[in-house]
């Protein structure tokens, strides 16, 4: 049987951080591109196994580029570096005209384009994905808006994730080649610094105010 590990949503965003910058993606979008990951992962599409398939594949970073107003061209990179834009365009879109519809070529790892009607939510957007004619569509529509954390996140912070133990370390260690050398002046601004009443330094805090 294969050894599993259960890991915080913490430590997820900060081994899914640390990782995209050893990638080389922008620091600019790695937030964003981070939390689809993280949710693509709690979701079960397999976000850490696409990370793990990109070491030493660093991508030839191209934005998407938009032609017209509804053909976006990924120039091959995987739907996690353009979720990002896919949803920003798919909103605005939305409130502009009412619906949308996207038409995305040249994606690779088309299967995480699942996380998209998830990450939609909070927008008061509904959004479906499906395959065309050697592209993918996206389509946009007004939804109910959610205040709610998704369900597949509030019981990963309840519950944490079960990932594959193999897969995590070779992740993890892999990772933590983005942080700073290990010097005696780096070891003097690494840690939390407690004060009395202060906050807990292990909370999430994108995700400590929500009521579980």
């Amino acid at each position: 049987m294969t050894a599993t590990l259960t890991v915080s949503l913490r430590e997820t965003r900060v081994l899914a951080e640390r990782t995209l910058l050893l990638l080389g993606v922008p620091k600019g979008v790695v937030p964003a591109v981070r939390d689809a990951l993280v949710e693509a992962e709690a979701l079960g599409l397999g976000a850490l196994g696409f990370l793990d398939a990109a070491a030493g594949r660093p991508p030839r970073w191209l934005p998407p580029s938009l032609h017209g107003e509804t053909v976006v061209e990924a120039h091959g990179l995987p739907a996690p570096y353009v979720t990002p834009a896919l949803l920003d365009l798919g909103v605005a879109l939305l409130h502009e005209h009412g619906a949308a519809e996207l038409t995305v070529r040249g994606v690779s790892a088309p299967h995480l384009l699942a996380v998209l009607p998830h990450a939609a939510r909070p927008y008061g957007a509904a959004i479906e994905v499906r395959d065309g004619d050697g592209a993918h569509v996206v389509t946009v529509r007004h939804g109910e808006a959610a205040d709610d954390l998704p369900g597949h996140l509030a019981r990963a912070v309840r519950e944490g994730l079960t990932v594959e133990a193999e897969l995590w370390w070779r992740l993890y260690h892999r990772s933590n080649d983005a942080l700073t050398e290990d010097t005696p002046i780096s070891r003097r601004h690494a840690g939390a610094t407690l004060e009395p009443g202060g906050a807990d330094p292990d909370a999430d805090v994108d995700y400590v105010a929500v009521n579980l």
